[in-house]
């Protein structure tokens, strides 16, 4: 599951791309299927996955929404978000049925889960997919209206990668490295890094990810 750290990426760089850009790879690209000309809802986009995310669905060609707190939403917007929502004062699905005239999202990327199935679901254009990455709402039971799954003929995907076999994580490292590496290279993409802090500061910094609204990845750096 090693990949050879290229010449001109740090290695602080480095321990921001590998889990987030993997993940994002596998849900955005592999499992979601997003093509050029498409649209994507990104949640969380503020946090270290999710805003890879939203670096790979621009990479793709597509059109990305995105949700992140008030403080983020410019961030969110440079890194390739034709629209951000803040997710505390706005209807998200109200906002996707305005910005898509009422035709939904090619795909919805969610970290948060449960009360937000529903709206996610209703938020898809027929045949769109939505990939449930985590479940930060803590809300591991939600209600998924049938109905419009199978009337709307809409795939509902998990995925994580802790529970994956080692071949599994292989195969999606692959993915990564062969088609994605490059623009991380080339500067195409761009890992992003919230905060540094030494090893020994390691509680400190799980605070950091703990009180949130930071922008990227938080690092640790060992010397």
């Amino acid at each position: 599951m090693a990949v050879r750290l290229p010449g001109n990426v740090s290695f602080v760089e480095g321990a921001a791309i590998m889990e987030s850009f993997v993940t994002a790879v596998e849900a955005v690209s592999h499992l979601a299927r997003v093509a050029h000309g498409q649209t994507v809802l990104v949640h969380g986009a503020a946090g270290g996955v999710g805003s890879a995310c939203v670096q790979v669905a621009r990479a793709l060609g597509a059109t990305v929404y995105a949700t992140a707190n008030a403080s983020r939403l410019a961030d969110v917007g440079k890194i390739g978000a034709a629209a951000v929502i803040d997710y505390r004062a706005d209807d998200f699905e109200s906002a996707v049925a305005r910005l898509t005239d009422h035709r939904g999202v090619d795909a919805v990327i969610d970290f948060v889960g449960g009360d937000y199935l529903p709206r996610n679901l209703r938020s898809l254009r027929p045949g769109g997919t939505l990939v449930q990455v985590g479940i930060l709402s803590g809300q591991q039971v939600a209600s998924i209206p049938l109905n419009l799954l199978l009337h709307n003929h809409l795939r509902l995907v998990g995925t994580v990668m802790k529970s994956r076999s080692l071949d599994e994580k292989r195969a999606m490292v692959r993915r990564f490295s062969e088609d994605f590496l490059p623009l991380l290279v080339s500067g195409t993409l761009k890992p992003l890094v919230d905060q540094v802090f030494p090893l020994e500061h390691a509680v400190d910094a799980h605070r950091s990810v703990e009180r949130g609204g930071g922008f990227g990845k938080v690092v640790l750096a060992v010397d």
